[in-house]
Order: structure tokens, then C-alpha cells, then sequence
């Protein structure tokens, strides 16, 4: 009889300490605000990423690369991406010999203009030159010292966001709070990167925590 009194005793006190430590939990809880600060604007004042290409006769592949060696010279961080030599054979040739006339090439180059001036420059220094091109706009493009500037002031402009949040959420406005933790976030949430990237826009995410006071 005393060892049951005992147990029960026992049983009793272990759901009263397991119950306080889940109230505490949830009182400790109920005192954080977590909220996501965002801000979204155009990009400014961006060139682009651009992607030239020649696919023709062997025998024009000389003109396009005297061009293209000249705009490196304009634009450093032009890189051959690839380049490839093939035959075109077509069907009504088959069973004749193959000669030199026969032979494509295929060669492509990505690089970065600051502006739209460049980018035109580049497009009417091509069509004088009438060999077969393809000039293409793959993204914008941000000089990185600039880039880096414009990202700091947008997540100032983020955090400022997330604390107008924690001001609705937080109920009453006598309540104080102390932000705890801050966290950047995928900055190309809820769209992909080409998104932002086509469409000229800059986004800054963050994700806040706050402490109730």
C-alpha cells in the first residue's frame, strides 16, 4: 500500500515538473517576433552580359577573328567561351570528295559592356562588316564596386522593413523589443534569378529576429 502511495506520489510530481517545463517553453516562445524584411528595386544605371558568336564559311572565320581580337582590346574581359570546326555535308553530296569549301565554323565569345552606348557601338561595328553573327543579351551587368553599394543600401532598406513588421506584430506600442539575430537570405526568392536579372531588379532579403521586452 505504501509503495503504490509512494509511486502515485511519484507519478504526480513528474507531470508537475514536466508541465511547468512546457509552459516556460511556450511563455519563452510567445517573447520572439521572427519576420522577413524585403526590399525590391531597379537596377541602376546597368550595362549588360552579352554572348557574340560566328557561325559560318571557314574561309570568313579570319575576318571575324581580326574583329574580335580588336574588341577585346576595348573590352578586357571578353573570353572565348568555345569553338568548334565541322563539316557541313549535305545529302546531294554524298560520294563526292570532301574539300576545304565544305567545312563551318563555329566560335562564341561572352563579355560585358557598361552601358547601352557600348552594346550599340558593338552592334554597328557587325553589320559593316557583313559576315554572319549572333549577338545576343544574356543579363545585365553591375560594376562590382558599384554593385556592393547599391546591396548595402537595400539592406538597410530591408531592415527597416522587418522592423515596421515587428511594430504591427508586437501588439501594443509601449512594447519594447531588441532584435537578437539577423539573417540574409536567397535573394532570389519567390523568383528565379534570371527574373531579376532580365528585368533589371534588385532585391534584398533578411530575416529578423526580435526579443519582447
Amino acid at each position: 500500500m505504501k509503495k503504490n502511495l509512494l509511486l502515485a506520489l511519484i507519478f504526480i510530481t513528474s507531470i508537475g515538473l514536466l508541465s511547468s517545463c512546457e509552459t516556460r517553453n511556450s511563455t519563452s516562445e510567445d517573447n520572439y517576433i521572427e519576420v522577413i524584411g524585403e526590399y525590391e528595386q531597379p537596377a541602376p544605371d546597368a550595362g549588360y552580359r552579352l554572348n557574340l558568336s560566328y557561325n559560318g564559311p571557314i574561309s570568313l572565320r579570319p575576318r571575324f577573328q581580326k574583329w574580335a581580337d580588336s574588341l577585346q582590346q576595348q573590352f578586357p574581359s571578353m573570353t572565348k567561351m568555345n569553338e568548334n570546326i565541322f563539316l557541313n555535308y549535305m545529302p546531294e553530296q554524298m560520294g563526292k570528295n570532301i574539300n576545304r569549301n565544305m567545312y563551318q565554323i563555329g566560335v562564341s565569345y561572352n563579355l560585358t559592356v557598361s552601358d547601352t552606348a557600348s552594346y550599340n557601338r558593338i552592334t554597328r561595328e557587325a553589320l559593316k562588316r557583313n559576315i554572319p553573327f549572333n549577338l545576343n543579351v544574356t543579363g545585365s551587368f553591375i560594376e562590382p564596386g558599384k554593385r556592393l553599394a547599391v546591396q548595402k543600401e537595400m539592406l538597410q532598406k530591408a531592415i527597416e522593413n522587418a522592423k515596421s513588421k515587428i511594430e504591427t506584430l508586437k501588439g501594443t506600442p509601449e512594447k519594447k523589443y531588441v532584435i537578437v539575430s539577423m539573417e540574409e537570405i536567397d535573394s532570389s526568392v519567390p523568383y528565379n534569378p534570371e527574373y531579376y536579372d532580365f528585368n533589371r531588379r534588385m532585391v534584398a532579403r533578411i530575416k529578423v529576429k526580435a526579443r519582447l521586452q
